[in-house]
């Protein structure tokens, strides 16, 4: 089958690689040249043409098509434009998200744990791949951290042959993938939580959004959610329910002297047990969902407790970067209020030691709330260093860090503006004394995490020695 992709965004791209590696014949069109498009981007559309996708880009008529025999188009296509017009005058078959959907759900022969909701994604996936790995399974993961696109970190583990090498799959599924993955089955779905995010995406609705989270419960054999999710889950629909201290739980859990312990009573499964844990924050209550969904599956104890035991945590995610003239330096990706505030109740001010955060641009790709964000920061650190680069689009947005700074105006923290994390660096060693303690939060940690962490530590290192 002739098949054309219309728009080269992050819908077609992976719509049109996986169209391609079903055996049709592929042609994908943007408006855009090559050249003008991201440089992450320009790889992908080069591997694309490499493996037998047919690149128009730069074309102005996206009607100039022959012989085809089904079209894709891409959701930030206007309903209105002249292609959509082109497929009813000429009733050439459209292409949908679920029949993408089901080309997915072929490829992928194996137990699939989809994991999903607003914040604790990426932990909980690795956290369960973790355990999996520990109990003798090959686990293929994908996750945020090999790439910013999930719907294209997975069809590249498709085409690249990883889930024939895997006995099971644990997939980070944020919003946007869940939508091209919605006939995929799952033998498990997780969900983390539900927070008012992302809502510009979703014409400001709350309910929308909810809805596209959701989706998950469609196609799973079993839910997995934590006990946060309640208010928006229909009680016909078995739920296994996850929590942290003594709140009423399926599966419950406690962090005490160095130890996770965690009860459980899981469909015919009943018992109790506790291992070693180092981490801190978030992973713990994710290491609860992890441990919920091994329970579910079957594995046994022995394997749970090895595998939390062994877990250390994942790279941006409350990571300790060193100390630096006696100041003990921290990177984390939080960027949305909840998960800031999770993130900042780890580090706490005390009269002998102030805060002082460095946060890259928290926009990434979609606008977010700057001044409700600076506001919370104020309640929390002494110093603020608010840099206005985005770390995902490499666009300088001096206003974005002016707006978190006056969300602040009330409190009597020190503010700062910069233009990159070099300069945040070396700043916050200039207005911190020993003792000290400086926190990155902001999306960058994860969506330019090598790039950012280089850059802060040039500027921490610099400023240790401008400033000793």
């Amino acid at each position: 089958m002739k098949c054309v992709v219309i728009g080269a965004g992050n819908a077609g791209r992976p719509a049109a690689r996986i169209l391609n590696y079903a055996g049709h014949k592929v042609q994908i069109t943007d408006q855009k040249k090559l050249e003008e498009f991201p440089e992450r981007v320009q790889n992908t559309l080069k591997k694309m043409e490499e493996e037998g996708v047919n690149l128009q880009l730069g074309w102005d008529d996206p009607t100039n098509i022959d012989d085809v025999d089904a079209v894709y188009i891409s959701p930030n296509i206007p309903k209105y434009s002249k292609i959509r017009h082109y497929l009813v005058d000429n009733e050439l078959k459209l292409l949908i998200n679920q029949d993408i959907a089901k080309i997915l759900e072929k490829s992928i022969n194996m137990d699939v744990i989809g994991v999903t909701g607003t914040l604790g994604k990426t932990s909980t996936t690795h956290i369960i791949s973790e355990i999996f790995q520990n109990a003798g399974y090959k686990v293929w993961t994908c996750s945020s951290q090999r790439g910013n696109l999930l719907s294209e970190v997975i069809v590249d583990g498709i085409i690249n042959g990883d889930h024939l090498k895997s006995d099971i799959a644990v997939l980070e599924l944020p919003h946007g993938t869940i939508r091209l993955f919605s006939e995929l089955k799952l033998k498990i779905g997780v969900i983390t939580n539900i927070y008012s995010d992302h809502l510009s995406e979703f014409e400001e609705s709350l309910q929308k959004y909810v809805e596209r989270k959701l989706m998950i419960t469609n196609s799973c054999e079993t839910l997995i959610s934590s006990n946060q999710c309640h208010e928006h889950l229909d009680s016909s629909f078995k739920t296994i329910f996850y929590c942290t201290g003594q709140e009423s739980s399926d599966v419950s859990g406690e962090l005490l002297d160095g130890k996770i312990r965690i009860k459980y009573k899981v469909k015919s499964r009943e018992g109790e047990f506790e291992t070693e844990f180092n981490l801190r924050g978030y992973y713990f209550e994710n290491s609860i969902a992890a441990a919920a969904v091994a329970i579910t599956y079957g594995l046994k104890e022995d394997a749970i407790k090895d595998g939390l035991s062994k877990f250390n945590g994942i790279p941006g995610h409350l990571e300790y970067i060193g100390n630096y003239s006696d100041r003990e330096v921290h990177f984390d990706a939080a960027f949305v209020p909840e998960g800031i505030l999770s993130t900042l109740k780890e580090f706490p001010a005390t009269s002998e030691s102030n805060l002082v955060l460095l946060i890259d641009n928290p926009d990434s790709t979609n606008p977010r709330d700057k001044f409700q964000i600076g506001k919370i920061l104020g309640e929390h650190a002494q110093v603020i260093i608010a840099s206005g680069y985005n770390e995902t689009t490499g666009v300088l947005d001096m206003e974005s860090a002016n707006q978190v700074l006056e969300g602040a105006k009330d409190s009597d923290c020190l503010k700062i503006a910069v233009e990159d994390m070099i300069k945040a660096g070396e700043l916050s060693i200039k207005h911190s004394k020993p003792g000290d303690v400086i926190l990155h939060i902001g999306p960058g940690a994860i969506t330019n995490y090598e790039d950012l962490k280089s850059k802060m530590i040039m500027g921490l290192e610099s400023g240790c020695n401008k400033y000793p």
